[in-house]
């Protein structure tokens, strides 16, 4: 399907079944979390799943490809990205994944999208790193989409606890840094950990980032083989 690209936006090949999406080279572009959170994220053919800070909307659409759930819904907060996801959609002609522009920290907003509707899988590539003393030295489109400046980690667990089904799964991406505020936070609300793999960079002997799976019922914890980027 065509669709239309507004300035400074182009269609990038997401290297998967012909994928395309779109993309504003003066906003915030994905980039190898979100590809690696989609591969790590597990769903059923009759899961009911739901984005948290779905952004351009590349993790949706390559989870929908790889999985091909039941239906996705992913909510964002800036407008611009979350109108690209949609004619990302309209242009691979993809049917069961809606986007909409929700604040998710405001319950009237997400209740309207989402009524009472609870969720099978719940996964999100939420803004990860504290705010700086001085965010001018931090380009403005990274402002909301990186840094903890509108949304912060107990948004995403509240938000997750309210919508996830008892037997549901969430799964995150956050700096390795953070994973011990993330597993106290969790476990405050009620999640406890079930799957974790390390992603190192080849350049360091230090874990970068972690793909961490949650659940609302206390099980042993799998430690998958960690994931070496040798870029």
């Amino acid at each position: 399907m065509k669709i239309s690209l507004n300035k400074n936006e182009r269609l990038d090949d997401l290297q998967r079944d012909g994928l395309m999406i779109v993309q504003d080279s003066t906003k915030y572009c994905f980039s190898l979390d979100s590809v690696l959170l989609s591969d790590f994220v597990n769903m059923g053919e009759q899961d009911t799943c739901l984005e948290l800070c779905s952004g351009c909307g590349v993790i949706s659409i390559l989870a929908n490809a790889k999985y091909k759930p039941k239906f996705i819904v992913g909510l964002e907060l800036d407008s611009s990205l979350c109108d690209m996801s949609k004619r990302s959609l309209a242009y691979n002609n993809i049917k069961n994944i809606s986007f909409f522009n929700v604040d998710i920290t405001k319950s009237s907003e997400v209740d309207s999208v989402l009524g009472t509707k609870k969720y099978d899988v719940i996964f999100a590539n939420p803004p990860y790193l504290k705010p700086l003393k001085d965010m001018s030295r931090v380009s403005p489109k990274f402002h909301s989409t990186k840094f903890e400046t509108t949304l912060k980690l107990n948004d995403v667990l509240f938000i997750s606890k309210q919508r996830l089904k008892k037997t549901g799964r969430l799964y995150l991406i956050y700096p390795s840094p953070r994973l011990q505020e993330v597993l106290s936070s969790a476990k405050e609300f009620g999640f406890y950990l079930s799957t974790l793999q390390n992603i190192f960079f080849k350049q360091s002997s230090n874990s970068a980032l972690f793909l961490s799976e949650f659940s609302l019922a206390q099980k042993e914890c799998v430690v998958l083989p960690p994931i070496v980027i040798n870029e």
